[in-house]
């Protein structure tokens, strides 16, 4: 096997998706490396509509911390891999998944916290138009920006499979598919009550590492 391509196929993986996996890049600890293992469910399909989204965001987008910056794509013995920024707090640590921040906020008392965290995540989603084919907790990092600032990042389900995609293009149509898909969300369990937790004032807690693949 040629030196260029990076060996995976004996590395543990950070983790596994429906249709990827997910691995650190080992010559940059700041980035990950994704790998589409399950072609025959949608993974290539997935796999491009996810670029072609990223192709347009980045004509246009300035702020990315609610996103993974995708880096093009590197040789692996697993197949074409994926570069994308690591999710990582400032302290170093891997972000923990939104379901597994619900669940520790939950267990500390600390619904304000939890309702800070998703008023940032839905006020970023529509200040930068941002799509996505739904939204579900396993899928958004709670990356830690300090002791006392969380902000969410969405590493899967990005972009949008119509035909004719009319949320991508338009902020009107945009903005009515994102207050549907909150609605929904906001039904999870995990956020039950949320509606009159106060906001925080107190420090977050420290979350136990974890990360999505997507």
């Amino acid at each position: 096997m040629a030196d260029s391509v990076v060996r995976l196929s004996d590395v543990a993986p950070l983790g596994t998706g429906r249709h990827r996996k997910c691995y650190l890049h080992p010559g940059n600890p700041g980035r990950c490396i994704k790998i589409v293992y399950n072609q025959e469910s949608g993974g290539d399909k997935e796999l491009l509509r996810e670029l072609g989204y990223y192709a347009h965001l980045g004509r246009r987008l300035k702020d990315w911390s609610g996103l993974p910056a995708y880096h093009g794509t590197i040789e692996t013995d697993l197949g074409t891999g994926y570069i994308y920024d690591i999710i990582k707090d400032y302290d170093g640590h891997t972000s923990v998944s939104l379901d597994e921040f619900a669940r520790q906020c939950r267990e500390n008392g600390d619904l304000r916290l939890l309702r800070q965290t998703l008023l940032q995540l839905k006020r970023w989603l529509a200040e930068h138009h941002i799509v996505t084919m739904n939204l579900k907790p396993q899928n958004i990092l709670c990356r830690r920006l300090s002791p006392t600032e969380v902000m969410p990042v969405v590493v899967d389900n990005i972009g949008e499979a119509s035909l004719l995609p009319l949320a991508t293009w338009s902020r009107w149509f945009c903005h009515r598919k994102q207050a549907r898909q909150w609605q929904r969300f906001m039904a999870h369990p995990l956020f039950e009550g949320l509606d009159q937790a106060p906001l925080p004032q107190r420090v977050p807690p420290r979350f136990t590492p974890s990360h999505g693949a997507g």
